[in-house]
């Protein structure tokens, strides 16, 4: 009885390992859907009837698997560009994870949010109304992304916060060159940045409104810094040449 039910246990917990990411994603409940660069039957059976090519149209959901960082930016700048998504439809773009056995590329999860230059406060891409709402596991070879297609919410000072907003940070520069005094290389460096360059970051550290996020900023920054980057975007650029090497 008891060897019984310590089968019965094991089933359940295999049973829960092999649920499927159609099932995780509810990606049945999708009406129009669109499955893209499968690499085989094998995935997304269930959703077999879906079309296989990029859509021109509208769609509730696009799941598409790609190899590179530059393949993921060049999907998610065709779907924001050519308005691909529905209100409150999903774009689910399955990468390669470093340490794959399948593929030679991968796609570094850091580099997602510099390269799409996704806003850390509330999920957007750029100026897009696409919001990243989830990150999961596929299988040993996939990581699987997911971005909703949200209007975002109108602010009615959005307009005036915008006006000469960089120049509201000025005085945060003291406070990041308190901190930053005990990272020699990261403070070396911004003691040489043009005020410009000082006001960036200071704006980046301090636009966060939980004390979390900023703290999360200053070790990026010190960390970019120390690096030898006078900014994130730099930094960034650095990474994507990286990447097409």
């Amino acid at each position: 009885m008891v060897h019984y039910q310590c089968i019965l246990e094991q089933n359940e917990r295999l049973n829960k390992v092999e649920k499927s990411i159609v099932e995780k994603l509810n990606l049945m409940r999708y009406t129009n859907k669109a499955i893209v660069n499968r690499p085989n039957n094998e995935y997304l059976p269930e959703l077999k009837e879906a079309q296989s090519q990029f859509p021109i149209e509208p769609v509730d959901l696009l799941f598409i698997f790609v190899e590179t960082m530059a393949e993921f930016k060049a999907v998610v700048m065709s779907v924001i560009q050519q308005q691909l998504l529905n209100k409150n439809g999903v774009l689910f773009v399955a990468y390669p994870k470093k340490g794959n056995k399948v593929y030679q590329t991968f796609v570094h999860r850091d580099e997602i949010f510099l390269t799409l230059q996704v806003n850390e406060e509330d999920g957007y891409i750029a100026n897009s109304t696409l919001k990243f709402n989830r990150m999961v596991r596929l299988d040993e070879s996939f990581t699987v992304t997911g971005m909703k297609n949200i209007e975002r919410k109108a602010t009615g000072s959005s307009k005036a916060a915008s006006s000469g907003r960089v120049e509201d940070y000025l005085q945060f520069i003291p406070e990041i060159e308190s901190f930053i005094a005990n990272y020699e290389e990261a403070r070396v460096l911004f003691d040489q940045l043009t005020p410009g360059y000082k006001k960036d970051w200071a704006r980046y550290v301090y636009s966060a409104k939980q004390a979390a996020t900023q703290e999360k900023r200053k070790q990026e920054m010190i960390e970019i810094l120390g690096k030898g980057f006078k900014s994130k975007e730099l930094y960034r650029q650095f990474l994507a040449k990286e990447r097409r090497k």
